[in-house]
Parts: structure tokens; C-alpha cells; sequence
């Protein structure tokens, strides 16, 4: 049986990472992490479980480039990238520095997008990208805080030649350090806020001295859980910016000078999946519209998510 308190911990969001956000080379280059997946409660890690993830549905839509001064680049930079995927992810009951461990897998059923590299305006049309194997998190709750921290590598396992035009990976290896928190600003936990942050570092672009520069990225959020922790709906946000420079081999540096900056805000809203006392899943949405960008695309993005327990769980009151 699950108390109501445990209930509303268990709406929260899967840390999410596959493919991506594709734009043309002036934007600069991207990792793989997408941006504004995690979104409330960010910085909290769910009971244990197994969790099938399935779908992820995630599209970014842009009709900007900007320079490192705001200002639209000529010719726009229409472009729409879409991810669908599935996954597994495992919380266990084992300890470690007094954190729950779990793990997790995130592979890219199929992707459409217009592929970021050294190809202007390349669009490969649909294709397997490139995955995301997480083989730690590590989770903390106390009374009015949770906290998390994690490591995870992006695979190239989705299709990628130097100089080729049909790209649907990126060509390179990811890895990512994430750390965060949520805090309750009341003691009923009603209240939240929450930031994760995470920093990737990439290796070159196969057969290719290209590299994408150190990205740092901030994304979380301020909401409430409502009907005993059924809903969850609040204002989330995201932010990436770049720690160095990227290097594109053959292209002049006057294409990419500036490092980029983003900075996106929308409404999230979680719902639990439930019937008869007994908890099936949740179900997220959210969308962000990006206000801020510099040396980049300026757009919006949405996700889908829905997160299904392996073995359904019988709720009951305090």
C-alpha cells in the first residue's frame, strides 16, 4: 500500500536525454541532451520501481537563427526536429552514501530532424539517432527536500558519415554529470521548486576534428501537486549555455564566434494514470517558448511523456 505522501513524490519526471536539437551550422553545434524534458521536480528521483518509458514524443519547432547580439541571421532557420522513443528505468531498493540506486536506458524508436553539423539545412528525413544509457542516479529524500545526482553516456548508434547529408546521428560520444534538487516550500509538500543541472563534455565527430564545446544546462521548476498528489502543474523553464568553444574543422571561425545561450519558459502539467485505488503510470506535457537566444536557433519545444509502473501499486489513504 502507498500513503498519499509517497504518492505525490512518485509524479515526477524522467530524466530524459536521446538526440539532439538539430540547427544549421551558424547556430553553432548541440550535444545530445535535450533540453526541458525534466521540467517539476526535477531534482527528485522516484520510489523503487521499475518504470517502462513509452511514448517519449518530443518536437522543436524554429523559424529563427540569432547572432550573438539577438539579432536574426538573413534566410531564418526554419527547421522542425521530432523524437519518438522508449526506455526503462529502474529505482532499487539498494543504498549507496545513503542514496537509492537506479539506472536507466533511453533508445530513440525513430527521429526526423534536420541534423546539426558542418551540412547546412541538411534534413535526413527519418531515421534511429543516437541513445542514452545511465548507468547510475543516486537519490536523497528528507522532510522537506529530495536531491540527485547522476551520470549518464550518450551513444552514437544512429547513422553518421563525415560530410554526408543524411545524418540521423550525431557522430560522437556523450557524457553527462547531472546534480539537483527539489525543495518544498510548505510543510504539507504542496509547494515545490526544483533545478537540475547537468554538463556535458563530447568527444570529436567521427573521422572528423570537429567537437562541440562544454555545455552547461539549468532546467526545472515552480508548481503545486494537487488532488492528493494526482495532478502536478506549475511553470517550468530551461537554460543552456556553452562553457568553450566548438571547433568545426573547415569551417571559418566568423561562422560560429559567440558562444550560444537559451533561455525557455512554459506550463507543465503531470497527471497520474489511476483507477479503482490502484496507480498505472503518469502522464506529462509540457511546452516552452525560448525568449532568449543567442548564437542559436530561437523556437519552442514540447514533450510527451508517459511512464508506466512495471507492477501497478494500491494506494490508500494516510
Amino acid at each position: 500500500m502507498v500513503t498519499n505522501r509517497v504518492f505525490s513524490r512518485m509524479v515526477i519526471a524522467v530524466v530524459l536525454g536521446c538526440v539532439s536539437v538539430a540547427a544549421p551550422a551558424e547556430a553553432q553545434l548541440n550535444t545530445q541532451h535535450i533540453k526541458g524534458t525534466v521540467g517539476l521536480k526535477s531534482g527528485s528521483q522516484a520510489p523503487p520501481g521499475v518504470y517502462f518509458i513509452a511514448p517519449l514524443f518530443y518536437v522543436y519547432k524554429a523559424d529563427e537563427v540569432k547572432d550573438r547580439d539577438g539579432v536574426p541571421l538573413p534566410g531564418g532557420g526554419d527547421l522542425t526536429t521530432q523524437l519518438y522513443g522508449g526506455g526503462v528505468s529502474v529505482v532499487t531498493n539498494k543504498k549507496l552514501f545513503g542514496g537509492a540506486y537506479g539506472f536507466q536506458v533511453v533508445f530513440p524508436v525513430g527521429a526526423n530532424n534536420r541534423i546539426q553539423g558542418t551540412e547546412i539545412e541538411a534534413n535526413p528525413g527519418a531515421g534511429l539517432s543516437d541513445s542514452m544509457i545511465t548507468p547510475f542516479t543516486l537519490g536523497w529524500h528528507v522532510t522537506r527536500a529530495d536531491a540527485t545526482v547522476g551520470y549518464t553516456i550518450f551513444v552514437p548508434t544512429g547513422r553518421y558519415t563525415d560530410g554526408a547529408n543524411n545524418n540521423t546521428g550525431l557522430g560522437m560520444w556523450g557524457h553527462e554529470l547531472a546534480v539537483g534538487t527539489t525543495v518544498y516550500l510548505s510543510e504539507s509538500r504542496q509547494w515545490h521548486a526544483a533545478t537540475l543541472a547537468t554538463f556535458d563534455i563530447q568527444s570529436k565527430k567521427e573521422d572528423s576534428e570537429t567537437k562541440v564545446g562544454n555545455v552547461m544546462n539549468l532546467e526545472g521548476g515552480l508548481g503545486a501537486d494537487f488532488l492528493k498528489g494526482g495532478l502536478v502543474a506549475g511553470l517550468d523553464y530551461y537554460t543552456s549555455f556553452k562553457l568553450t568553444d566548438d571547433r568545426i574543422e573547415g569551417f571559418p571561425e566568423i561562422l560560429i564566434r559567440g558562444k550560444n545561450k537559451v533561455f525557455a519558459v512554459g506550463p507543465e502539467v503531470q497527471l497520474a494514470l489511476a483507477r479503482k485505488n490502484t496507480l498505472y503510470g503518469f502522464l506529462k506535457v509540457n511546452y516552452q517558448w525560448e525568449v532568449y537566444a543567442r548564437t542559436t536557433t530561437q523556437g519552442g519545444a514540447m514533450t510527451i511523456l508517459a511512464t508506466f509502473l512495471m507492477k501497478p501499486l494500491k494506494l490508500s489513504n494516510p
